[in-house]
């Protein structure tokens, strides 16, 4: 995501809850065919292809299919979704997938070997978002009407568990975006608001920054138990106390996105549960490095022991979070530590300082955060005030998520500083590694958001991806992961654990370690 997914990319907006929805909430969470769902963002696009938000997870992983996807609460496990089986050329170049017979589009079409082509050189050429996670691919080959082959430029070693990702490689039906082209614009413009997928939902109707409406595809190829919900309701409500108030009054479901108070006084609360989980979603205080006095590496080393991590995650987070000790999340494939962690430092961060040529300080930064995200606010306000220690100015200002994206696309107009998140597309540390540090990857076509160039870097990237021996290619990651540790393109503050809020007799629900909990297994909930 980011993600971005961000963020993976994971990147937040916040708008306030001005509409009421077409269904009441209170008569529509009494229904127990009916759950209502309350997220603090709405996603920027609906088309499968572009979106790589993690607001963007539960409409694209209720809606489209994978060829496989991720399941399990603490690790991830791959398993067949669309595809049945595959095999793997003994080159490791090429990747043979059979498809299940008899599935179908929500509009009555075929989901065949054409449909899983025609979604990849979509996305392909489109070349936005997630993209830059399947840039492995050279060609995609129809094989015959259930077999499809896609041809790699070299074998890459995650390229199965890549196609994970519920940000990118999703199915998406041709006859419906060749229905709907304006202009040879592959349909961005009708599936930025509609969709075309095979998945256990339909979208009935989409009131933009205000809420989606999903119902049941009768006809899925999963197939449905005896309990099931015929429509899910997923508003978009930015302010963490109206949601708390919705959960608590019994006018919604289910929530994500709350303040760690809110979520604390729900655990006193009747009928109402907050499961916690162990994440892999990262929070980071990313830096544009393209700008004076940012380009300076020992400023950057500055600003990394200028903050107060144990606050950030006692204080701020309640304890509900531990610190970064590396650039990627613990717990996942893929995961190599430094040989050294930051800490608070405020004399060391001044002899850095000192260095670089500003002893005093004597500069000021821009630090952004993204609208709604109240923790983003508080820990700017938290490293302001040790930043004014060095002579250094903090100016936190607030910013839409649709004004960041347009920001975010040129290191011109990107912020010096702002808190971003990010959930792995898919579940490899080294995802993330490659999309946010290889120079490739600048936005608006990536994920390295701090527009951070290493020459060595990019060779070690380079040839860890077609690394087939394992020994080997954790040595070059290894190294990478120094490197980039030791420059600070951005501040690791830490790995939070998820909440959610829920009503108690929402049944079913599974948290997804691959997707966070911004995923939601619609096709196995239900309501007593």
């Amino acid at each position: 995501m980011n993600r971005s997914r961000l963020l993976c990319s994971f990147v937040l907006l916040t708008l306030l809850l001005t509409a009421l929805p077409a269904v009441s909430p209170a008569r529509a969470a009494a229904d127990n065919k009916t759950l209502i769902v309350l997220v603090t963002n709405p996603p920027t696009t609906l088309d499968p292809a572009i979106n790589y938000e993690t607001a963007g997870a539960p409409f694209l992983g209720a809606v489209y299919d994978n060829l496989v996807r991720a399941v399990g609460s603490t690790e991830a496990k791959l398993v067949p979704w669309l595809a049945e089986s595959w095999e793997k050329s003994d080159d490791g170049m090429a990747y043979t997938f059979h498809l299940r017979k008899g599935v179908k589009f929500h509009d009555g079409t075929p989901v065949n070997a054409e449909a899983v082509k025609f979604s990849f050189d979509r996305m392909l050429q489109i070349n936005q978002g997630p993209v830059a996670i399947f840039n492995t691919i050279d060609k995609i080959e129809v094989v015959d009407d259930l077999s499809v082959r896609f041809h790699l430029k070299f074998p890459f070693s995650s390229f199965l568990v890549s196609l994970t990702s519920i940000w990118g490689p999703t199915i998406v039906s041709p006859t419906a975006v060749k229905a709907h082209e304006v202009e040879g614009d592959l349909g961005q413009a009708w599936l930025a608001e509609h969709e075309a997928g095979s998945g256990p939902y339909m979208l009935e109707s989409y009131e933009r920054n205000q809420q989606l409406t999903l119902v049941r595809n009768p006809d899925y190829w999963g197939g449905w138990g005896e309990k099931y919900l015929e429509r899910i309701i997923i508003r978009f409500v930015a302010e963490t106390t109206t949601q708390r108030l919705m959960i608590e009054q019994g006018d919604a479901d289910m929530a994500i996105g709350m303040s760690t108070e809110d979520l604390d006084a729900l655990l006193k609360t009747p009928g109402v549960l907050v499961p916690e989980f162990t994440a892999q979603t990262i929070i980071e205080l990313r830096i544009n490095t393209t700008r004076k006095p940012l380009n300076d590496v020992r400023v950057r080393q500055a600003l990394a022991y200028s903050f107060d991590y144990d606050q950030a995650v006692q204080g701020v987070k309640s304890g509900h979070a531990e610190r970064m000790t590396s650039i990627t999340a613990k717990y996942l494939p893929g995961y190599y530590q430094p040989s050294f962690t930051y800490v608070k430092d405020l004399d060391k961060a001044r002899k850095l300082l000192a260095e670089a040529g500003y002893p005093n300080g004597g500069f000021s930064l821009q630090y952004v955060w993204i609208s709604g995200l109240e923790t983003d606010r508080r820990l700017g306000e938290m490293w302001q005030a040790d930043l004014k220690q060095l002579g250094i100015d903090l100016n936190i200002t607030e910013m839409p998520l649709a004004t960041w994206w347009e920001a975010q696309a040129s290191p011109d107009t990107a912020p010096d500083t702002m808190m971003g998140a990010w959930t792995c597309d898919y579940a490899d540390a080294t995802s993330q590694i490659w999309a946010m540090y290889y120079s490739g990857n600048f936005p608006p076509a990536g994920s390295n958001y701090y527009f951070y160039k290493n020459e060595r870097v990019d060779k070690l990237l380079e040839q860890a991806r077609v690394e087939q021996d394992p020994a080997k290619r954790d040595a070059l990651y290894q190294e990478a992961v120094e490197i980039i540790y030791t420059e600070a393109p951005e501040i690791w503050v830490m790995q939070p654990t998820e909440r959610v809020a829920m009503r108690d007799n929402v049944k079913g629900y599974e948290y997804n370690f691959s997707y966070s909990f911004w995923y939601f297994n619609f096709e196995k909930m239900y309501k007593e």
